[in-house]
């Protein structure tokens, strides 16, 4: 019986594209990491902020991912922008329509190349303790009011694309005052099709389920010189309304947080589902695992 990795044929990556598109991503690395270096160097912030955009979008280019946006997002500063997270790609495709930093686990910073890249592009690093919380909170809150729009993951990982996890409301702690804009990220269409599970597959990356072996146990760079292999694929990105925390209707600060993180959630999963045609059923079922 074929794997579902397997069962999506019409997925599978070209060696050829792979290659061509391997030799011009590690171009474009070097030319963005230079650009970004210059700009740091001599204090251009309007290109430092600015060239993400542009490095982030020829990226999605060579992935072949087209970008549909559905609403607008913030241009307030400074934004809190909040969304689902599926894959790493998600980084490029946020990171072409934003204007702002990511927040990532602190275990990012030492990756191979990408942890640098991450670091020229002013990510935020924090470190998923306990203990850290306050500092955390503090270092968030002077990034928006320093350094401008932060994009977080809130769910704390990443998941299958047909489901929404719970999002942990702890940093929104940091956000009192701030705008927060709630996005969901779909990838919708590969080949000029609907997407299937199996090919979304292909362009989710989590962590791996007991349960069915075979599915997303591949190493990360088989991963991603695959993805730079495949068709053409469309992610919808939908900016829903814009939120901010309301202390005024409760009694406690966390009760506003918790509710804030709950709403943002719920608009996110409502505009995954909306996207990819799940009946009500399906919507409730994910919010419950």
């Amino acid at each position: 019986m074929d794997t579902p990795l397997q069962a999506g044929a019409d997925a599978t990556p070209s060696k050829v594209k792979t290659f061509i598109n391997t030799v011009l991503l590690i171009v474009w690395i070097l030319i963005g990491a230079l650009t970004m270096l210059v700009a740091k160097l001599t204090r251009w912030r309007w290109l430092e902020m600015s060239f993400p955009r542009v490095f982030h979008g020829l990226v999605c280019r060579l992935f072949g991912m087209q970008v549909v946006v559905r609403g607008e997002p913030m241009s307030t500063k400074p934004t809190w922008f909040v969304a689902n997270h599926v894959t790493y790609m998600d980084v490029f495709v946020l990171g072409k329509l934003i204007k702002g930093s990511f927040v990532a686990k602190s275990e990012v910073a030492g990756w191979p190349v990408f942890g640098k890249l991450a670091g020229l592009q002013n990510t935020l690093f924090l470190e998923r303790r306990a203990a850290k919380a306050r500092e955390q909170v503090t270092e968030v809150r002077q990034h928006l009011a320093t350094r401008g729009s932060l994009i977080v993951f809130p769910e704390g990982t990443s998941t299958s694309g047909d489901y929404v996890g719970r999002f942990r409301s702890s940093l929104f702690a940091a956000t009192e005052g701030v705008i927060i804009q709630p996005i969901s990220v779909v990838y919708t269409q590969y080949d000029g099709q609907p997407m299937t599970p199996q090919q979304r597959e292909r362009y989710a990356w989590y962590l791996p389920d007991p349960s069915k072996p075979g599915v997303n146990n591949r190493p990360f760079l088989n991963h991603f010189l695959e993805g730079l292999g495949l068709k053409r694929s469309v992610v919808e990105v939908i900016f829903h309304k814009p939120t901010m925390i309301d202390s005024e209707t409760t009694e406690r600060a966390s009760d506003a947080r918790k509710q804030c993180a709950q709403a943002c959630e719920d608009a996110v999963r409502h505009g995954l589902h909306s996207a990819l045609n799940l009946p009500a059923e399906a919507a409730e079922l994910a919010a419950d695992t």
